[in-house]
């Protein structure tokens, strides 16, 4: 398996997954999360249609990039002196 360097500024989250009726599949990550009630964390959302999930596990040794669709939902801000504009 390929090893990938960390990406600097990397923090804790949970990633959850889900498949709608479709067979597109989501996985939506809470980041800073810690001590928040979960609407109040940061989100971020990719979402696979089911062609491109099929290609990226049919695969997954290779890391073929596939088409994807992300969402981002920042509740808290990246320093401290931002959350009080």
């Amino acid at each position: 398996m390929h090893q990938h360097t960390m990406i600097p500024g990397v923090v804790d989250g949970t990633v959850t997954s889900s498949v709608d009726a479709d067979g597109n599949v989501s996985f939506r990550i809470a980041i800073r999360e810690s001590g928040l009630r979960p609407e109040k964390a940061d989100h971020i959302e990719v979402v696979l249609t089911r062609q491109d999930a099929r290609a990226l596990m049919s695969a997954p040794e290779r890391s073929a990039p596939v088409a994807c669709s992300v969402g981002v939902r920042l509740n808290s801000a990246p320093f401290p002196a931002l959350s009080s504009l």
